[in-house]
């Protein structure tokens, strides 16, 4: 407003301009000054005149309405407005008053801004601007507009400390903001840069056309950027990350932001903020990474949690629950294969267990390269594999499958480091069926099935249509010997193990039967029911003997005659068959018995009988540090432990064939 001012007062005053003195023109005549003071006083500015003398003295000959609001008050009468006003201004300007009226005075045109101190007290911000108007007769005409910028100046300040307060905020987020025009062509015209740039920029400043801002985008997020301006450019609010690289050297990552207006014009403005974001991708990167390590790891565990840690087959826990699935499913066309190694003790024996275990390894590769789709391997235990077949849909298909397995490994060589071996297997297998519907059943059927194999002359495929169900092998009657024997043996250590063993084997033989097992299946049963205790023989007898409670460290020894008695029974081929039974036979249904914590149906079937048959055999006859409870006491702790220490359907068929049976809870079982 006080330049417009300014002009419009310039065009009063020149309306008719005087000629300059010396060239022989009349003077023109003096402004229309009542269009002057209407001018004035429409802008609300003060007009002044002076007349300066040869001498350089100046006084005044015209001052404008205004003159007595810009002084605070009324000049006195008998003062001279020149002098009056040179000694209201502020001491601090003074220099510069005198300074701009000299020039002024000088014929000069001139202009600065000063404060004047009212005579109401009010200091005011000027701003003063003179020039000739006329030279006569040696005396000088000069005219003046001064306008008051208080309220400007004041506001002034206030949009400083503003801007200075948003450039401090933008400084401690560190972002950036701008404003730009979109144009038809999908790129940005830039009008307004805030602070910030620099720091993001890497110390360069951005050129008014942000020329360097986009040559200092990384070429792998050229497309991002380009597709967010062009965004802009059609009137849709935006936001994008991109990399910049820096004066510096520095790469930085920032979130550029903006939001568009339509103007009425039908140009389409654009606000903008870019904040810096490399520490924030950092972290998420970080924390990307550390997500993805514990998936990796959480991956790992199940990983472990299923696979044989030697082979990298399945494990029999987690075989045992895929195999419980299907048959829960209620399918039929699954078939079951047990593999086991020929003669792989003398594999052992020759070549040491390291040796051994490359070999196994070798083999499950072997086994798994030569399945379809769909099946699955797992390490039973030792040298046993099993292997889950899908789509088995009749007796030939299942021996044809079996086949193929034996002959892969019979006629492929195993290399284990510098071991090359020729190695064969037999195999057990069966078809799921109605009467083949349990987990139980059908590994008892297929062992047997795979025993069979064995005894006739291993490398061959047996199933369950090759076998005579006879009521026992023909090696059953030296085996039981052999196992009297070890017992008999043992018992010179410990005088009652003996007639525990027999109470313990005729216990599991009844309930195998209770169960329907077969007649293989009530054998070996029996046979582990004796020998379940034989690795008591390598326990001091001041453990064996102790009349009472043992200590932790006394359990501890105690704890490790089911692997002592595994040892035994499997170094006696007639006996071997029964070696897994003699192993678990401490662990808990429930989980976290001993020697290796199986649970449930990982547990063998033979195992569990002999673990509830041990119990009630243990429970009925006095001991050392205890007397002998009653069947009828022995039958409730045995229900009371079921499903946490015992197969619940096993505790209730030993209590059945005893006659202690409960129809209630043998069918909740």
């Amino acid at each position: 407003a006080p330049k417009n001012a300014d002009t419009r007062a310039e065009r009063v005053f020149e309306r008719n301009p005087q000629p300059a003195a010396g060239d022989g023109a009349t003077p023109s005549p003096q402004p229309d000054l009542d269009s002057f003071e209407g001018v004035l006083d429409l802008f609300e500015e003060h007009a002044y005149r002076l007349e300066v003398g040869s001498d350089g003295r100046a006084r005044g000959v015209f001052s404008g309405p205004k003159l007595a609001r810009l002084l605070g008050g009324a000049v006195p009468a008998g003062v001279d407005p020149v002098d009056l006003w040179r000694a209201r201004v502020h001491p601090a300007d003074a220099e510069a008053y005198d300074t701009f009226f000299a020039q002024a005075c000088r014929g000069e045109a001139a202009e600065g801004s000063y404060r004047l101190i009212g005579l109401d007290g009010v200091t005011r911000v000027l701003w003063d601007r003179a020039r000739m108007t006329g030279e006569l007769e040696g005396r000088m005409t000069v005219t003046g507009v001064v306008s008051d910028m208080t309220v400007r100046e004041a506001t002034a300040v206030r949009l400083d400390e503003a801007s200075d307060r948003f450039t401090r905020l933008l400084d401690v987020v560190g972002a950036h903001v701008y404003l730009a025009l979109g144009l038809p062509d999908g790129t940005l015209e830039e009008h307004f840069q805030g602070p910030g740039a620099d720091r993001l920029l890497g110390g360069a400043l951005p050129d008014h056309e942000m020329e360097n801002w986009d040559a200092a985008v990384h070429p792998d997020d050229r497309a991002n950027y380009d597709a967010f301006n062009a965004r802009l450019s059609a009137g849709e609010d935006a936001d994008v990350e991109y990399r910049l690289i820096g004066a510096d050297g520095i790469t930085r990552w920032v979130h550029d932001r903006a939001a568009t207006r339509l103007r009425q014009d039908g140009v389409v403005e654009v606000s903008g903020i870019v904040s810096d974001v490399t520490e924030r991708r950092r972290l998420l990167d970080a924390m990307r990474d550390a997500h993805a390590e514990l998936e990796l790891a959480h991956s790992e565990a199940e990983l472990r949690a299923r696979t044989d840690d030697l082979t990298g087959a399945l494990n029999r826990r987690y075989f045992a629950e895929r195999v419980a699935v299907e048959l829960a499913r209620g399918d039929d066309r699954c078939g079951l294969l047990l593999l086991d190694v020929d003669h792989f003790k003398h594999v052992n024996d020759v070549y040491g267990h390291v040796a051994g275990d490359a070999v196994l390894v070798a083999l499950a590769r072997l086994v798994e390269s030569s399945l379809e789709p769909g099946d699955c391997l797992a390490r039973w235990g030792g040298e046993e594999f099993g292997v889950l077949l899908r789509e088995i849909g009749s007796e030939e298909q299942l021996a044809q499958r079996a086949g193929t397995l034996q002959r892969a490994v019979a006629e492929a060589p195993i290399s284990a480091g510098d071991v090359t071996l020729k190695l064969t297997i037999s195999i057990g297998a069966v078809r799921a069926s109605s009467e083949l519907a349990t987990l139980d059943a059908l590994m008892e059927a297929v062992d047997r099935c795979l025993y069979a194999a064995k005894r006739s002359g291993r490398n061959r495929v047996r199933l369950l249509s090759d076998i005579e169900l006879d009521p026992a092998p023909a090696s059953e009657p030296e085996a039981l010997s052999i196992a009297r024997a070890l017992i008999f043996a043992a018992s010179s250590r410990e005088s009652t193990l003996e007639a525990h063993a027999e109470r313990v084997a005729s216990l599991a033989g009844l309930t195998a039967a209770e169960l329907a097992l077969s007649a293989a299946g009530v054998f070996r049963c029996q046979l582990a029911g004796w020998l379940h205790d034989v690795g008591k023989i390598a326990i001091p007898d001041s453990v064996l003997s102790y009349p009472g409670p043992l200590d932790d460290e006394q359990w501890g020894v105690m704890r490790t005659h089911p692997v002592v008695g595994e040892e035994i029974v499997r170094r006696i081929p007639m006996l071997s068959e029964v070696a897994t039974a003699v192993r678990h036979h401490h662990e808990l249904y429930g989980g976290g018995g001993y020697p290796d914590g199986l649970m449930g149906a990982e547990i063998p079937i033979e195992a569990r009988i002999v673990a509830v048959a041990d119990a009630f055999a243990t429970m009925t006859v006095d001991r050392v540090y205890a007397s002998a409870r009653s069947p009828e006491a022995g039958a409730a702790e045995l229900r009371r432990s079921a499903g946490t220490h015992f197969d619940p359907v096993i505790v209730e068929a030993l209590l059945s064939s005893l006659g202690y049976a409960d129809r209630q809870a043998r069918e909740a079982a």
